[in-house]
C-alpha cells in the first residue's frame, strides 16, 4: 500500500535526492520513496501497486520525449486521478512544450528549487482537482457534423447551424473544428488570435472549467474552438479530451462538434456522446457510395441510431432523388440543403454568413429549429420559433414592412 507516501520516479538519482530534501520539508510526516524509472521491472512493479493504493503524490522525473513516453504517460494512463508533479534539472525544449500541450504546465519544477516552489504546486494541484464533475442530467447536448466525403460541406453547414442555434435560442453555443490539420472553422470566423483548442484544453486541465468567454475567439453568440494552425504532429489525449467535453457541456446549452472524418479516438467518443450525428453528404452516386462505407463503420462503433443524413448540394443537375439517396447511404434523411455554392463561396470569402434570405439559410433554420425541438432546447413551440425566424429574415423585413397576416390573427385584432 502506498497510502501515505510521495513517490519519486527518478532516473538522475543526484537530482532525486535533491528534490528528496526538499519533498521532506514539506511533507515531514510522509514516508518518501525513489524507484528507478530506468529500470523496466521497478516501474512494472510501480504500475501494479496502484490498483492496491495510490500513493498521496507522485513525482516524475522527464528530460526528453523518451521519459514522457516510458514513465509520464504509462503512469497517467494506469491512473489518471493520480496526482502527479513533474521535476527536471534540464529538459529539452520540445519535451518541455509537450507537457505544455498535455497539461502539465504549471505542475513543472525545476531543479534547483525551494521548498515553497513545492508546496505551492502541490497546493495548485490539489485545488484544482478540487471541482467535482457536474452530474450527467445538467450536461448540454451535443450535435455532430461528420462528413461523408471529404469536402461534402460538413464544415459549411456546421458553422451556419451554430450561429442559427445562437440565434434561435438566444444564449451562447460553442462550435468545436476537431479536424487538427485542415480546420476551416477559424477561417470562416476571421480568427486571427485568441485561445485556441490546445489552451482551452490546458485549461480545463488545470482549472476543471472553461475559460470565461472574453478569452475566446467568437463571432456572434458563437464561440469558436479551433486549432488555428496546422498541427500535423499534434494529437489530444483523450483522458484530457474527456474532462475537456464534460466542462464544456456545463458551460453552454448547446455543443456543436465539426468532425475531420479521419476516426481519431477522441472523435469517435464524442459522436458516441453526441444526441444527433449528421452525416453530411453531397447528392451524386459517388458521394453517397462512400457515405454508405461511413455508415458501415458506424454501425459497428454501435452509435448508428443518432446518425440522419444531410443532404447537401440537392437539386443540382448531377443529384438524384431524396428516395435513392436514402437508398444509396444507408441513412435516413434529416434534411436536405439547396445547392446554393455561390453564394457560399461568396459569404465564405468575406468571412461571413450567408445571405440570410437565401435558400440554404432558411433550410438550415428549419433544420436548427427541429433539432432544438427533438433537444428539448427550445423555450417555446418550435413553429412560433420558425415563424419568428423566417419572418425577421424575409425580403419583406429587409424593406421595413410588415408580412400581411389573415383577418384572425392576433395582430389585426389588437389593432382593431
Amino acid at each position: 500500500m502506498f497510502a501515505d507516501r510521495v513517490v519519486l520516479l527518478a532516473r538522475d538519482m543526484a537530482a532525486a535526492s535533491e528534490l528528496r530534501e526538499l519533498v521532506v520539508q514539506c511533507f515531514p510526516f510522509h514516508e518518501i520513496l525513489t524507484i528507478d524509472a530506468g529500470d523496466p521491472s521497478k516501474r512494472k512493479e510501480f504500475l501494479q501497486s496502484l490498483s492496491s493504493g495510490k500513493p498521496d503524490l507522485v513525482f516524475v522525473e522527464l528530460r526528453d520525449f523518451r521519459d514522457i513516453a516510458e514513465v509520464l504517460e504509462p503512469v497517467v494512463a494506469a491512473d489518471p486521478m493520480l496526482p502527479l508533479l513533474v521535476y527536471s534539472r534540464k529538459m529539452e525544449n520540445q519535451a518541455y512544450l509537450e507537457l505544455h500541450r498535455l497539461g502539465f504546465g504549471s505542475r513543472i519544477i525545476h531543479l534547483p528549487a525551494k521548498g515553497e516552489i513545492i508546496e505551492r504546486a502541490v497546493a495548485e494541484l490539489r485545488s484544482n482537482q478540487a471541482f467535482p464533475l457536474p452530474p450527467q442530467s445538467d450536461l448540454c447536448p451535443v450535435v455532430s457534423f461528420v462528413p461523408g466525403k471529404p469536402g461534402g460541406g460538413a464544415s459549411t453547414a456546421a458553422w451556419h447551424f451554430a450561429h442559427a442555434s445562437a440565434e434561435q435560442l438566444n444564449a451562447r453555443v460553442a462550435l468545436v473544428d476537431l479536424d487538427l490539420n485542415c480546420g476551416v472553422q477559424s477561417l470562416f470566423g476571421a480568427v486571427q488570435s485568441g485561445m485556441n483548442l490546445f489552451d482551452a484544453i490546458s485549461v480545463v486541465d488545470h482549472t476543471g472549467r472553461m475559460p470565461d468567454h472574453g478569452y475566446l475567439p467568437s463571432r456572434g453568440n458563437v464561440d469558436i474552438l479551433a486549432t488555428q494552425r496546422r498541427c500535423r504532429s499534434s494529437r489530444i489525449d483523450s483522458h484530457l479530451f474527456e474532462n475537456f467535453l464534460t466542462a464544456l457541456r456545463a458551460a453552454y446549452r448547446l455543443v456543436i462538434f465539426d468532425h475531420s472524418g479521419n476516426w481519431e479516438r477522441f472523435s469517435v467518443q464524442t459522436i458516441k456522446d453526441s444526441s444527433v450525428v449528421f452525416c453530411v453528404c453531397a447528392n451524386d452516386y459517388l458521394s453517397l457510395t462512400q457515405t454508405h462505407g461511413i455508415k458501415s463503420l458506424m454501425e459497428e462503433e454501435g452509435f448508428l441510431g443518432s446518425v440522419r443524413l444531410l443532404l447537401n448540394r440537392n437539386g443540382s443537375s448531377f443529384g438524384v432523388p431524396s428516395d435513392e439517396a436514402e437508398r444509396l447511404s444507408g441513412l435516413p434523411m434529416a434534411a436536405s440543403l439547396p445547392n446554393c455554392f455561390g453564394q457560399l463561396q461568396q459569404a465564405l470569402l468575406g468571412n461571413r454568413l450567408v445571405d440570410p434570405r437565401s435558400a440554404y439559410a432558411l433550410a438550415m433554420s428549419k433544420l436548427a429549429a427541429r433539432t432544438l425541438k427533438a433537444l428539448h432546447l427550445a423555450g417555446e413551440d418550435g413553429k412560433q420559433q420558425l415563424d419568428r425566424w423566417e419572418g425577421s429574415r424575409s425580403w419583406l423585413a429587409a424593406l421595413g414592412i410588415q408580412r400581411r397576416r389573415p383577418s384572425g390573427s392576433p395582430q389585426v385584432v389588437e389593432r382593431a
